[in-house]
């Protein structure tokens, strides 16, 4: 079993910080940046609901008769699913540690230093909400079949993200030629995006707010290929490469979301309200707190559990347009 606290700085001597320096984490950034609603309280499941109607005129009748006019009403599942945090560790290793001042006198009260706990704490929750952030993208319940638990992958193996759901959708507007993405295409790229849903569903183009509403999600990676674009390949009214970055095109915005891999970006309505195209299933927002006591009575060990459920689910298909490089064969387990 691997040790859950490993101490390389035995060399306790002269003055320490009251402080860790803790490394950058991008934690659930899709959330942070508004591109999902967050729907909480689902305990088994919920369905979102929509409603459409077509054919709704007819020559006037005296007496009017139904014709060809119907209600459709469709939805679609969020049902959440759990997955756990939890390591064990023994808060003694802290003895050859600067922080053994700060350990109780007795061995039998002997816990986690209140600066350790503290930081080791939030440094967990930050890098679960990272793994969660890549599942809600790339995450695959085939990923179960890996036994490898330092394989990248076990870690979305928990619910199936937006992109398997994506691939497995015949409606989805999808990028005809979809390639790598370089400061010679990418502007292309998001052009034909425009011109695909603008063509199909001219609602979301006729709407006054439509700037504010449609947007583009795209990788990190991808994000700063399209800088390199504005900066190099434009010959009038480019970026200056001492200027801030401008993350828009044509008017709409270009989000940088870290879940995303490279070559792909998603184009629909992004509200961060109920009315969004995408959208996060969880239990609850208070699971993100984290349970730290002892394993047992009669133990020295500890342990740090957090409990959780998440899917992801989006309302219209054929209001999504996503490029992508990737195929349903991308997820393997081999």
């Amino acid at each position: 079993m691997t040790d859950g606290l490993v101490i390389s700085d035995t060399s306790y001597a002269g003055t320490f910080a009251s402080f860790f320096w803790v490394p950058a984490t991008y934690g659930m950034d899709t959330v942070r940046k508004g591109a999902v609603y967050v729907n909480d309280g689902i305990k088994k499941q919920k369905t979102i609901g929509s409603v459409n109607f077509t054919n709704p005129l007819q020559p006037r009748k005296a007496t009017p008769v139904q014709g060809n006019s119907q209600f459709t009403v469709t939805g679609k599942l969020l049902q959440p699913l759990d997955m756990m945090l939890y390591t064990e560790f023994n808060p003694r290793d802290y003895e050859a540690h600067w922080l053994a001042e700060s350990l109780s006198p007795t061995l039998l009260a002997r816990e986690l230093p209140v600066t350790a706990e503290n930081y080791m704490m939030q440094i967990a929750l930050n890098r679960t909400f990272e793994q969660i952030e890549s599942g809600l993208w790339m995450g695959w319940t085939g990923y179960s079949a890996i036994t490898d638990a330092n394989d990248p992958r076990y870690q979305i193996q928990f619910f199936n993200g937006f992109l398997w759901k994506f691939l497995n959708d015949a409606a989805i507007k999808f990028a005809q030629s979809p390639a790598v993405l370089t400061p010679t295409n990418i502007g292309a790229a998001f052009q034909d995006a425009i011109n695909t849903i603008s063509g199909s569903k001219k609602a979301l183009f006729a709407n006054p707010a439509k700037y504010d509403r449609l947007k583009f999600l795209v990788s990190i990676e991808d994000e700063q290929i399209y800088q390199d674009y504005l900066t190099t390949t434009l010959t009038f009214k480019g970026n200056n490469t001492t200027e801030r970055a401008i993350n828009k095109y044509k008017g709409f915005e270009v989000v940088g979301i870290a879940g995303l891999p490279k070559d792909t970006f998603v184009f629909c309505e992004v509200t961060g309200g109920p009315d969004t195209n995408l959208h996060v299933g969880m239990n609850s927002m208070e699971d993100n707190n984290l349970q730290l006591q002892k394993l047992q009575n009669n133990s020295e060990l500890f342990f740090l559990k957090g409990l959780m459920k998440y899917d992801v689910q989006y309302a219209f298909s054929d209001q999504t347009y996503v490029w992508t490089t990737l195929t349903t064969n991308s997820f393997v387990t081999t």
